[in-house]
């Protein structure tokens, strides 16, 4: 890279600055906020910001801040040769001339720009050593974001572990500024959280700010009372959102207000601390109305709702009369306000009654179930969400078993009914010409407590947030849904022993994390000097060590959550602290076997994606009947899983030569990174004794299960090391939620593992098999060796886009693969419909085959992906990669 120039600041010196074409008040009080951060930044390092007393004022140490492409920053940057941006939300940094004494130039073509601008040049001065290297800026730097909503979720889940937070004051300022210089450009704040289902559940004790309206809001006409919660407190609550919400504001945030719950059996729950009274059916919609608008008022600076709209949220699927009431708010607030649907159990009818509002409309479904996945849209649904009838044949799948259970039959008519492939992805939303906008949200199932910060991982779903013209990603906070469900805990929220509490706040241990996710989604080709700087600021010479170990162990769960799915719920399924399920017995019902077939055990587990991912006794049955491997095997991913770990703790290693003595901040990163390469082979070794044992099942050789035995004794110990080192630093018992594997530490995990490891052993001892054929000795060997990678490149350019009705002429060349087969798979982005296939026909040196243009007349995208076979095994273009981080499948747009 180039530098348009250099300076050297002196630390006694003053750096001064002018604005160039700021208008409004608005934008000066925006700007205002970013020079105060800038001027604390270099009062840190020595130095005083002055505002210039002259137009004129020039010279190494000045700044000229200009907002817009206004005919002065305009020929100044053209006499630079720098093409000034001007999309939303983009910047540009560069000198006024050509020589190094030349003013610095920080630009935006809006105010949000602006604010990026001096943002990055106040990370440099933070997190840089001297501020001569901060000012040393590769030039120059142009910034234009790739995605439209880059937001986060700060969920609110607990009175006793979030009330601290929600009521600290410079915690969020502090926490803004992370943001915004991350370039985040929404806070949600999100209530009403706390349950799966606001009725039928044994669980609600804990309901501060669950209902969140009478928490926040007195309103008039009602009657509606709420105990335990004197007034003052109440004035507190509100008084803390309108801080939050102006704070935001002033830093470039959009700020959206999450509410969650609508209602919920306010009359069936004694135990809860705060009883809300005066509430029924016959007034609950306006009461709900009439509280929004109150709060809307108070708080101008809400700029957007968000809205569960199914059953969880307290009202059953298809009452519309409660939303028509409801939105009344929103069209008699007096402004603008972005409404963000929940996708689960929406339909057609409610989707239209959010755009009779005249407002602008999103509809945001779940990424990758309840869980962080990997970063591409997966390519088919599980069979479970396929049941459009909402029957319960092939699953064991209970929403509630109370006594009462038959009050709320037929609540769930959309979201376990006619419409259930919505639960857990983008469903038959992504249609040309839609009416709405569209985000994805990703839950906070996978990894709750554990460090994480992978760029190239984070830049694949920055790739992937604008999908099929998506606006964005919201991502849920670090530490969302601590001490849910009435679990809180008075101790750390990050779940360390005493001598490592941290002594500032809990979010700060995710700082890289921020810096990760929202420079990637902001571009994905990042600078990637803003995370060099961001891991020496805190590690010094080990840091690039640091960053490589990181990255590779962020894999691990990720790819766990996608390629083995006991359950999409984040309320079940936690692999970051797994709770073992048996390769051996029937699931019981909880935590996983209500929503898979009766008779599941581990190997028969499949996967988030099924179009992509084969199961252990899917695999195992193949090898046995010697059909051929046609989707990416379980050994492939358990290799990439260890290679991950190998990684992590190689580069780990090289992290510790690299100091001398270990920092408490160095030895944490080593025990999350130790943890989670620890759970990565565990999974890897469990994954090859689940394939074994399912081969075993098969075949009778007792030899075959004895190396399944071998197996998972090494997953076992893999487990222990993680188990051994989490008990120096973690508590024993981290809370996300009342049940057992919602809590715990990684060493109560290892009896349960112990256990089905012994009555694995006693079942080889009781059936005293014979020791298998010469097929059953080349398997378990193929299983143990097995080192197929399944990807090949090929040559191919993908058509962007086709006019519909259009046949589309596909073309493949494998390379170093002449003659093999060849076939092309092909679907809509429609998650009901199901893959095409076609064979591909050889003829001048490549593979030729169409998709027939009666499947492109659709208002749906064409995804397409090549299989090759070769020797029993296929290997796919362009594939998921041995980083797996790529996409495995074309997209083409259609246009009418």
């Amino acid at each position: 890279m180039t530098r348009q120039g250099e300076t050297v600041l002196d630390q006694e010196d003053s750096v001064s600055f002018r604005v160039i074409g700021v208008e409004s008040a608005a934008e000066r009080d925006g700007l205002d906020w970013g020079i105060a951060l800038l001027a604390d930044r270099l009062g840190t390092c020595g130095a005083a910001l002055r505002q210039a007393a002259a137009p004129g004022a020039g010279g190494r140490d000045h700044l000229d801040l200009a907002l817009g492409a206004g005919a002065e920053i305009t020929r100044i940057a053209a006499a630079c040769d720098v093409t000034l941006p001007e999309g939303v939300e983009s910047f540009a940094i560069f000198r006024n001339g050509r020589e190094a004494q030349a003013p610095l130039c920080l630009y935006g073509a809006d105010l949000r720009g602006l604010i990026y601008a001096i943002t990055e040049l106040a990370d440099r001065l933070r997190t840089m050593p001297t501020p001569e290297q901060a000012f040393d800026i590769p030039l120059p730097l142009v910034g234009e974001p790739a995605t439209r909503v880059r937001s986060l979720s700060k969920c609110f889940s607990s009175e006793v572990e979030d009330l601290p937070w929600f009521r600290d004051r410079d915690g969020w300022q502090a926490y803004l500024d992370e943001l915004v210089t991350h370039r985040f450009n929404r806070l949600t704040l999100t209530l009403g959280m706390h349950y799966n289902y606001p009725y039928g559940n044994e669980f609600l004790s804990d309901v501060y700010l669950h209902f969140a309206y009478p928490f926040l809001v007195d309103v008039p006409g009602h009657g509606v009372t709420i105990t335990n919660l004197p007034e003052a407190e109440r004035r507190e609550n509100l008084d803390t959102l309108k801080f939050i919400a102006r704070e935001a504001a002033r830093r470039g945030l959009e700020f959206q207000l999450a509410l969650w719950t609508q209602n919920y059996d306010f009359d069936h729950y004694p135990g809860a601390r705060h009883q809300v009274q005066g509430l029924g059916p016959d007034n609950l919609a306006a009461y709900c109305r009439d509280a929004l608008a109150l709060i809307l008022a108070e708080v101008p600076e809400i700029s957007g709702l968000t809205l569960r709209v199914h059953v969880e949220s307290g009202i059953p699927e298809g009452d519309y009369a409660f939303w028509k009431t409801y939105f009344g708010a929103v069209t008699g607030a007096g402004r603008t306000l972005r409404l963000d649907l929940h996708a689960k159990g929406i339909d057609e009818t409610l989707i239209g009654m959010a755009l009779e509002t005249r407002m602008p409309v999103t509809v945001s479904p779940k990424y990758t179930l309840e869980h962080m996945g990997l970063a591409y849209h997966q390519a088919s649904i599980r069979p479970l969400e396929l049941d459009l009838e909402g029957g319960k044949k092939s699953a064991r799948k209970t929403l509630y078993s109370g006594d009462d259970a038959h009050r709320f039959d037929g609540l769930w008519k959309f979201s376990e009914g006619s419409r259930k492939f919505m639960r857990y992805s983008y469903g038959d939303l992504l249609t040309a010409g839609r009416p709405y906008d569209l985000m994805f949200r990703i839950w906070p199932g996978t990894q709750r407590v554990l460090l994480w910060g992978d760029p190239v991982l984070a830049a694949a779903f920055g790739a992937n947030g604008s999908f099929s013209g998506a606006a964005g990603i919201e991502l849920c906070d670090p530490l969302s849904f601590k001490g849910r469900m009435g679990a809180a805990q008075d101790k750390d929220r990050i779940g360390y022993n005493k001598p490592y509490f941290p002594r500032s706040r809990d979010w700060e241990k995710f700082t890289y994390t921020y810096r990760v996710w929202g420079r990637s989604l902001y571009d994905p080709r990042a600078d990637g000097q803003a995370f060099e700087r961001g891991m020496a600021a805190k590690y010094g010479p080990a840091a690039p060590h640091c960053a490589t170990a990181l990255a590779s162990a962020s894999r691990i769960m990720p790819l766990i959550a996608h390629a083995h799915a006991p359950t999409a719920s984040n309320n079940s399924y936690w692999p970051e602290m797994y709770e073992n399920m048996s390769i051996l017995h029937d699931a019981p019902p909880l935590p996983y076997g209500y929503e898979l077939p009766v008779g599941s055990r581990f190997g028969t587990v499949g996967a988030t994606d099924p179009q992509m991912f084969l199961s252990p006794a899917g695999f195992a049955r193949a090898l046995r009947d010697g059909a051929p491997i046609r989707k990416l095997a379980p050994l492939t991913w358990a290799n990439w899983l260890e290679q991950f770990a190998d990684t992590a703790e190689a580069a780990m290693a090289r992290a510790l030569d690299r100091t001398g003595e270990e920092s408490t901040a160095l030895y944490l990163l080593r025990v999350d990174v130790t943890i989670m390469a620890g759970i990565g082979r565990f999974f890897a070794e469990k994954i090859r004794a689940a394939t074994l044992w399912e081969y075993y099942l098969l075949s009778g050789a007792a030899g075959v299960g004895r190396e399944a035995l071998r197996c998972y004794r090494a997953a076992r110990a893999a487990w222990a090391v993680a188990a051994e080192i989490s008990c120096e630093v973690y508590l024993e018992d981290i809370a996300f939620g009342p049940l057992r594997w919602l809590r715990g530490r990684w060493d109560d995990r290892l009896p349960a593992i112990d256990a089905d490891i012994e009555d694995m052993a006693a079942r080889l001892a009781a059936d005293g098999a014979g020791e298998g054929t010469r097929q059953d000795a080349l398997a378990v060997a193929r299983i143990l060796h097995w080192s197929a990678a399944q990807i090949m490149p090929c040559q191919h350019v993908p058509r962007p886009e086709v006019t519909r009705g259009e046949p589309v002429r596909i073309t493949c060349t494998p390379f170093g693969a002449s003659r093999r087969d060849v076939r092309l798979l092909f679907r809509q982005t429609l998650q009901t419909a199901p893959w095409q296939e076609a064979p591909m026909t050889w003829a001048g040196g490549a593979c030729h085959a169409t998709i027939p243009g009666e499947y492109t007349d659709s208002p749906y995208a064409i995804l397409y992906y090549f299989e090759i076979a070769c020797d029993g095994v296929s290997s796919f273009f362009p594939g998921l990669g041995e980083d797996v981080s790529s996409t495995p499948y074309f997209h083409i747009k259609t246009r009418n």
